[in-house]
């Protein structure tokens, strides 16, 4: 039977971030995916880093997103030098727009309770004056200048490039069938290709993660959000910053396109793009910014958010069970949140270091043990 320290069980942005940190720290490291890397959820995010200018600013999830945000100049840099892959890191801004005097009296507060991380509030002229393509009748906005993107399928890659160049090993197209364990202890995983032994396994497979946990004997919550979006051609001149309004948001990549997202609908397992999701999101670009009506359509694509009861991510280790830790759940946050995800894991298979910050992300407040 082969063995590795450490098996990562998903290839998203969280699994690669994972196999990447623990092979820096020198560690042999496994990674199983069963399609390819970023095949789902990763694959389908627009790659915002925007942890500032959507909170309020008094959560520990907040704390989380600061953190991981302010890692992305350096890890990327890292990671594109490691791997040859750019992540296509472009620290842009995001400048949300108020259309309502509700929407600008919500902003200024904002503005003023987080005016340490750089937030500010800017006139309807100022807005237009930093982004002259917007709608006339903007009363305003919310100016987030540390804030950005990235193309998340690149990162994924990056990390398990990056990852392999460390001397982990990374295996896609296949499936996970189940743990191997010794009463308490897990001791490895069972493949399509064969059994594989380990000191540590983290199952960070998505939304389905849930059905790893049934391994253990545990439910874990989570749910299937499916978010439609879409690319247009960037109409030209084009915008520099993230231009967010209402629930759209507007992202120019560098391969020329504007990503536009993105829907948030319960609709079960159902991954398709549907007429009156991008309708609606055409609609609501073209309102945001009246130039892109004319831009040319490139492509759509949908992807299914793993959320939890209380809307934030499951990190950490699992009671009553030795050597497996879970990270998923992340929600609309798995691109941000990758990095400092992979660092805490990383530190607390390494060092047996589990960071506060995740005090309130444990699993034990969300599993119910089946019986």
């Amino acid at each position: 039977m082969k063995t590795s320290d450490v098996i990562v069980v998903g290839g998203g942005v969280i699994g690669t971030s994972i196999a990447y940190f623990l092979a820096r720290e020198g560690l042999s490291v496994t990674l199983f995916e069963r399609d390819d890397l970023a095949a789902h959820a990763s694959g389908a995010a627009a790659g915002m880093l925007a942890p500032i200018c959507e909170s309020t600013g008094d959560e520990a999830f907040f704390q989380l997103g600061i953190r991981s945000l302010a890692m992305f100049p350096e890890l990327t840099a890292e990671l594109k030098a490691q791997s040859g892959v750019d992540p296509q890191y472009v620290p842009s801004g995001v400048l949300r727009v108020a259309a309502t005097s509700a929407e600008v009296a919500e902003m200024q507060a904002l503005a003023a309770r987080l005016a340490d991380y750089g937030l500010e509030w800017l006139s309807g002229a100022a807005v237009r004056e930093k982004e002259p393509l917007l709608a006339e009748g903007v009363q305003g906005g919310l100016w987030s200048p540390r804030e950005g993107h990235v193309y998340s399928p690149m990162l994924a890659r990056a990390y398990a490039a990056a990852a392999a160049r460390h001397g982990a090993h990374i295996h896609t197209g296949v499936p996970v069938a189940g743990l191997i364990r010794d009463a308490e202890q897990v001791l490895g995983v069972e493949t399509a290709t064969g059994k594989w032994g380990a000191g540590h396994v983290v199952l960070a497979a998505g939304l389905w993660t849930r059905y790893c946990a049934e391994w253990l004997g545990e439910q874990l919550p989570l749910e299937p959000v499916r978010g439609q979006i879409l690319a247009l051609d960037q109409p030209r001149p084009s915008f520099r910053s993230i231009l967010w309004s209402g629930h759209t948001y507007l992202v120019p990549k560098l391969n020329g396109t504007v990503v536009v997202g993105a829907t948030e609908e319960r609709v079960g397992f159902d991954r398709r793009n549907t007429a009156a999701g991008i309708s609606s999101l055409l609609a609501s670009a073209a309102a945001m910014v009246p130039a892109l009506a004319d831009c040319t359509f490139r492509n759509a694509w949908a992807g299914l958010r793993p959320d939890t009861p209380d809307h934030l991510p499951v990190i950490g280790p699992v009671p009553g069970v030795r050597g497996v830790t879970l990270a998923a759940g992340h929600f609309r946050n798995g691109v941000l949140l990758s990095p400092i995800t992979g660092r805490i894991v990383a530190d607390w298979i390494t060092r047996r270091d589990l960071s506060p910050l995740i005090h309130s992300f444990l699993p034990e407040r969300l599993l119910k043990h089946r019986r």
